[in-house]
């Protein structure tokens, strides 16, 4: 199975760190002894850190011993079930108000470079959605934002190596627009893995000094760089055909679930985004992911107008759809209109 090239780092450095280990002992590797590695030393970690490293780890075998030790490694891994650790989730937002108040301390002195990046991503992140790495190897010609998808994956993950931005310059400001080509410049060519943590610092000192004075919540604490694409997704599901597929166009999706399922809320949208993809970054997005997303936002608003009482034929019929139309101008109007949304009384995810 081929990786995103960050991916493969990742998972290579786990798998020397733990063969390191197993030198140490003087032990020969096998998915035995990878299994009591790293089961064995008490490790406090939270789910996501659990399935990294097994996924990790069950790569590192298949490529330096075999196949076979690898699946041998998921089950005997799977026996071992270490427990998780409960972590708070981040807010999956990023309040104009609290971007204003980091902003004012990162940019308190004219001096640090990693602080004016800090400071540019949480203003051009939610116009644009790109993660944080893929600032390196994105393009801006005229008006079209071409940028390479950072988990691109043939066939599974990544709508093509390359998604593209159609920017509506009239709408983005002066701050936004000269953010978005001073990250362009900064960031041009630059190891995300190598400068990224310098900057996540510079970001994290900015939010003690306002939990300290009491100017952010414990939860607008645990803010991340990354709640800027959150942001964007959740602008982005207000103005975008969410439906026809453009917000999963837009982040660099292949599933058009993906957005659906995991990243921020249209509950929680800010404003209007002032990009569109190209209709050939959305042709890209599964036809099967977009029915799929059609079909669960069809069962929301079912649920929404109080259809989740009515009898399981007006159900259906009230659910059935129609693969949504996909030929779309890329410069098409679309009505700035935004429907109430969020979840209710446990209701389906409508997000």
């Amino acid at each position: 199975m081929s990786l995103a090239v960050r991916t493969e780092r990742a998972y290579r450095r786990a798998g020397l760190r733990f063969d390191r280990v197993l030198a140490e002992e003087n032990v020969v590797p096998s998915a035995a002894e990878y299994v009591r590695v790293l089961t064995s030393s008490g490790r406090q970690l939270s789910a996501s850190s659990w399935r990294f490293l097994r996924a990790a780890i069950k790569w590192w075998i298949a490529g330096s011993i075999s196949e076979r030790e690898a699946e041998l490694f998921t089950r005997l891994f799977g026996a071992m079930k270490p427990v998780p650790i409960k972590t708070k989730r981040p807010p999956k937002r990023l309040p104009i108000s609290l971007v204003q108040s980091l902003v004012n301390v990162l940019r308190e002195t004219p001096r640090g470079r990693n602080k004016r990046i800090a400071a540019d991503m949480l203003i051009a992140g939610p116009v644009v959605g790109l993660r944080p790495c893929e600032w390196a190897r994105a393009e801006l010609n005229g008006d079209v934002l071409r940028v390479q998808n950072a988990k691109y994956r043939p066939g599974i993950s990544g709508n093509g190596s390359h998604r593209e931005l159609v920017l509506q310059w009239h709408v983005i400001t002066t701050e936004q627009r000269d953010a978005i080509r001073r990250l362009l410049t900064d960031l041009k060519g630059a190891d995300w893995e190598r400068i990224g943590g310098n900057i996540r610092r510079a970001f994290n000192n900015a939010k003690r000094r306002l939990k300290v004075t009491g100017e952010i919540t414990k939860g607008q604490a645990r803010t991340r760089l990354y709640e800027a694409r959150h942001q964007f997704s959740a602008d982005a599901k207000r103005t975008l055909d969410y439906a026809g597929g453009e917000v999963a166009g837009a982040m660099g999706h292949r599933a058009a679930m993906t957005a659906h399922s995991a990243y921020g809320n249209r509950s929680k949208a800010t404003g209007t985004l002032p990009v569109k993809p190209t209709v050939e970054s959305v042709e890209k997005v599964s036809e099967k992911s977009i029915i799929q997303l059609a079909r669960s936002l069809a069962k929301a608003a079912a649920y929404k107008l109080g259809f989740a009482g009515a009898s399981g034929s007006e159900r259906r019929e009230s659910m059935t759809v129609s693969p949504p139309s996909r030929q779309r101008s890329s410069d098409s109007s679309r009505p700035l209109t935004r429907p109430s949304n969020g979840r209710r009384d446990n209701g389906p995810n409508t997000s």
